[in-house]
């Protein structure tokens, strides 16, 4: 027995988890007034040595009294203050992150259950079944994975148990394996530890030996003295009376990337580069699976391999023209699909490579040909045979899922898929199809119709990319990319109507390498309910290429434009977007020839739109009112369009304010529409708005720019607004190396003040807390804009500071919530590594306004790529690189139902138990003999039953019910007898009145 595969239970508590975290050192440090404390960071108390002298602002006070005036006495008034009234220990645990919500779906191909009910897909560290007739989430299984490596451990693959129908096989990437009864979730703390080195694939086959059947393991790992192997594992109770049992049967030089065991394990096939794999066991009789012995051929293609896919049928007595020993290996019938498009099919490999000499290799034979099927122009990400195995099904880049009729040669497409395909799975019986997409989606399609059964969608954000085989071999131009690695700021509001909606701006992009990121484009807006955790909406904000061809004639991708920012009205009825688009380097590269800069000619071809879109209750879509083309054109007559740098909206009326490259400042408003001096009315005989410039605010130049420089060198590269809370004040600065803030009054458009020597550098986050202006450039600080002084200023520690303007420009992030009087921020620590993006993370720290040491101070799992403040809460959302929200809350504060909350907080696997022997779940709608014996969670049929016979399955949502329950304190509360019918009729779809006695 291996010592490395022992049962491991999974006991610990968050407090030790927290203990094994290494104290990471705050990337914020404190000026001179501060003095060292002691923190307590991860449950261990250590001496904070982060608090550095800032020699920088000493040198300085002196420098502008109207700024630095009395900085020494207000910092140390506001440190005694918290002293006196705070413990530090007590603070650090006086908030707390919440557990996350959403994730994207894994590579992987998802999972039916047998009897076709549920479909079973994986995020990062959850599985969730969801129903495929409702597309509701049934159950939502998180794994407790071992502590030390969480933070970078993700699923890889999930089988279902040949012999279990019940049972869910789970690989992770730290070479944990898990056993999940996914109807009960049961086996999700406790895991098999099969390889130190990790796990890249994972299949299953239930195989019998001495009259014993077992589900055997197949597992693909890296090896410790490099290169890869392929191992065969039996998994069982260490307490039990079965050993537990492995033993490696293939090793190679090169990762295997995909791999398929057939019906009791006596054929496995797999891909590794551009071989195919085909093994055969040799012997049945075994009687542990370290006695197993396998025998592999290898056929090599020319292309790297990125999907197969096996058919099994029976070999007849008849054929007896190949030799005695084939008999026993079945009709293998491979579907090849490589990074070039191309799809190739192998009848009976197995027997015909078996049947050759006993050389490793085997020669190109005639016999060995293959059938070969093109249509795709880039990599087939995943090939299927249908059950009957008369078709093929296939899809890649080009969003069109194409079914392949073998024996008549014809074509089916289903083409405009919303993203590019990533996995094809094929159900049980046949009569579905799940589709997994780029964009975080799954649907399962009828093969009678190809309509889609079941859609679900996720947080569709992209990721750091971890794998490492898809497209590797195959170099093209993606567009456009980043001198440093970074992954960009998401577009992200709160909607103020609904304040468990948040509004994200993404695209059709999965994952962003982590060395050399591209900038990527995201034409949609996702409309995602924290309170469900479902998408309720994506709608297009900009052009895109869902209905047109993706691609150039020069393979590079045709990239769609990006949205940059997005800002909603305070009455949550306005949406304001800003979007940019500019054309690909390689479209210009001719110009290098002509001796011309080509980055020249892309500024004057630069794409540049505000959009301000209306909703729409009826549809509950955003339409688009008003497009205004290039709002910040530079008036010097170049034909520079110019950039917009930041958005934001006026909380006390329907205004929207822009900072651009143009050094303006300009302030939108709407205005009716009027035609031969008539108002116009829209089909519900409202008067139709559009909106127009009110006014332009000409910023003050920099040095930079008034010395003799080129514009295009003086260009601002970072530029931030901020209304005030009454919106009577307008906070404008433009980074540089003489930036300055400016007040501005929005009336009248006048400059009120400007103040030199505040901004260090370029700019990254400016917003008004009270009276009070936070600043995030290269040293954090707060200035009160009434007393014209700094309170606060907090600089940056040496790894923050040295990043370029890029890096924290996308990735340091600021927020402010005015209920708890707070602010937080976000900032970045990369890893040392080759690839920095792999294992990085966020410091996140959030301050009180009038108390000088953090409230809390934590490293996040990974980048943050989205800070808000909540709507009605004092707490803040936060969206991270693995399109997982959390949620920072203060200890001891009633938590809103419609804030994020985790899938185990919305009792999702409160279902009762089924005796079923298939494992499924209980199935709702079977009826019993008698209503006393129906489980509980049954009411709402036999409501239904009474009440509204149309309707057999109603949904209720927490939202709904937080409406009824969540009106206040217990006083106020209706009584009981009302609150009953009032929930009563949520369920029934009617309104239940009281039974008169």
């Amino acid at each position: 027995m291996s010592a490395s595969l022992k049962r491991k239970r999974s006991s610990f508590n968050e407090a030790d988890g927290l203990k094994r975290t290494k104290t990471v050192n705050s990337q914020i440090t404190k000026p001179a007034e501060a003095s060292a404390s002691v923190h307590s960071l991860n449950n261990e108390t250590v001496q904070d040595k982060s608090l550095e002298k800032d020699s920088n602002i000493k040198g300085c006070e002196h420098a502008n009294s109207s700024i630095y005036q009395g900085v020494g006495a207000t910092s140390n008034h506001a440190e005694s203050s918290a002293a006196a009234a705070f413990d530090r220990n007590k603070i650090a645990e006086s908030w707390y992150l919440s557990p996350p919500i959403g994730g994207r779906m894994i590579r992987s191909d998802p999972v039916f259950s047998v009897d076709e009910k549920f479909l079973i897909a994986a995020s990062r560290a959850t599985i969730n079944v969801t129903a495929t007739t409702s597309s509701l989430l049934i159950r939502s299984i998180k794994l407790k994975l071992d502590p030390i490596f969480a933070v970078s451990t993700q699923i890889v693959t999930i089988c279902l148990s040949p012999s279990k129908s019940n049972i869910l096989w789970v690989a992770c990437s730290d070479g944990s394996i898990f056993s999940v009864d996914w109807t009960t979730g049961a086996g999700a703390d406790s895991f098999w530890t099969v390889s130190s080195t990790g796990c890249i694939h994972m299949t299953v086959a239930s195989m019998e030996s001495n009259g014993r059947r077992r589900d055997v393991i197949f597992t693909t790992e890296n090896r410790k003295d490099g290169g890869y192997r392929t191992t065969a594992n039996e998994l069982a109770d260490p307490n039990g009376p079965i050993a537990i049992a492995t033993r490696t049967i293939y090793t190679s030089k090169e990762p295997i990337q995909c791999l398929q065991a057939a019906i009791d394990g006596s054929v496995i096939v797999g891909a590794s580069g551009n071989r195919i794999l085909v093994g055969r066991l040799r012997s049945a009789q075994f009687d542990t699976v370290d006695k197993i012995k396998f025998e592999f051929r290898i056929l090599e293609s020319r292309d790297y391999i990125t999907s197969i896919d096996i058919k099994l049928s029976k070999r007849s007595d008849a054929k007896t023209s190949l030799k005695n020993k084939t008999h026993r290996i079945p009709i293998v019938d491979l579907v090849v699909g490589n990074i070039r498009g191309v799809i190739f099919i192998h009848s009976d490999l197995a027997g015909k490579l078996f049947s050759q000499s006993q050389n490793e290799a085997v020669p190109s034979l005639l016999g060995l040909m293959p059938s070969k099927l093109h249509w795709h122009r880039q990599t087939v990400h995943s090939v299927k045979w249908s059950l009957d195995g008369n078709y093929i099904i296939s899809g890649g880049k080009e969003n069109v899922l194409v079914l392949w009729q073998l024996e008549t040669g014809k074509r089916q497409f289903l083409p405009h898929m919303s993203a590019v395909i990533e996995n094809i799975v094929v159900s049980p019986k046949g009569s579905s199809y799940a589709i997994q997409l780029s964009d975080n989606s799954l649907m399962a399609l009828s093969t009678a119709d190809l309509l889609p059964k079941m859609i679900i969608t996720g947080i569709q954000t992209p990721i750091i990319q971890f794998s490492k085989f898809m497209d590797r071999r195959m170099q093209r131009n993606n567009g456009e990319s980043f001198h440093k690695p970074l992954i960009q700021r998401i577009p992200a509001i709160m909607n103020p109507i609904n304040p468990s909606q948040i509004l994200l701006a993404v695209g059709s992009v999965a994952e962003i390498t982590a060395n050399g990121p591209f900038v990527m484009s995201n034409p949609l807006l996702q409309t995602f309910d924290l309170a469900t955790c479902k998408s309720t909406s994506v709608q297009a904000l900009t052009r895109t290429n869902v209905t047109n061809t993706n691609s150039a004639p020069s393979t590079h991708n045709l990239m769609e434009p990006r949205v940059t920012k997005i800002e909603v009205s305070s009455d949550g009825s306005w949406l304001a977007t800003v979007d940019e688009w500019t054309p690909p380097n390689c479209d210009y590269e001719f110009l290098n020839y002509s001796g011309k800069d080509p980055s020249t000619e892309k500024k004057y071809r630069r794409e540049v739109y505000l959009k301000f879109w209306q909703f729409k209750s009826s549809t509950s879509v955003w339409e688009l009112v008003s497009r205004i083309d290039m709002p910040h054109l530079f008036n010097d007559g170049s034909g520079d369009s110019g950039s917009i740098l930041d958005l934001t909206a006026d909380p006390s009326s329907l205004r929207f304010a822009t900072i651009g490259t143009d050094r303006t400042v300009k302030i939108w408003y709407t205005k009716s529409r009027v035609r031969d001096g008539v108002l116009v009315r829209g089909t519900q005989n409202e008067v139709l708005k559009s909106w127009r410039c009110l006014r332009t605010i000409q910023l003050e130049k920099s040095g930079i720019y008034e010395i003799n420089c080129t514009v295009s060198n003086s260009l601002p590269l970072t530029g931030c607004l901020s209304y005030s809370e009454d919106g009577s004040a307008l906070a404008a600065v433009l980074g540089g190396k003489n930036a300055r803030l400016h007040i501005i009054n929005p009336e009248s458009g006048d400059v009120r003040r400007s103040y030199p020597g505040l901004i260090e550098d370029e700019i990254f986050g400016l917003k008004f807390l009270g009276q009070d202006l936070i600043i995030l450039s290269n040293r954090l600080q707060s200035f009160d804009i009434i007393l014209e002084e700094t309170r606060h200023i907090l600089k940056l520690r040496s790894s923050a500071a040295r990043l370029s303007t890029d890096q924290k420009r996308e990735m340091m992030h600021l927020a402010v919530s005015n209920q708890s009087k707070t602010f937080a921020v976000a900032l970045p620590k990369l890893s040392t590594g080759v690839e920095p993006l792999l294992g990085a993370r966020s410091e996140l720290t959030v301050f009180h306004q009038d108390i000088w040491k953090p409230l809390y101070n934590e490293m996040s799992s990974s980048l943050t790529t989205a800070l808000l403040p909540a709507i009605s809460s004092e707490g803040y959302v936060i969206l991270d690189a693995c399109a997982e929200i959390h949620t920072i809350l203060p200890k001891g504060t009633h938590k809103p139902i419609f804030l994020a909350q985790s899938t185990s907080a919305l009792r999702l696997d409160a279902t009762a138990g089924s005796d079923d022997q298939t494992g499924s779940l209980p199935d709702e709608g079977d009826e019993g003999d008698e209503i006393e014996d129906e489980p509980i969670n049954k009411i709402s049929k036999y409501l239904d039953e009474a009440y509204n016979t149309d309707d057999q399955f109603p949904v209720v949502t927490q939202n709904e019910l937080a409406q009824i329950l969540d009106v206040g304190p217990s006083f106020a509360l209706p009584p009981i007898e009302e609150l009953f019918y009032q929930v009563a009729g949520l369920f029934t779809n009617n309104a239940v009145a009281p039974i008169a006695c």
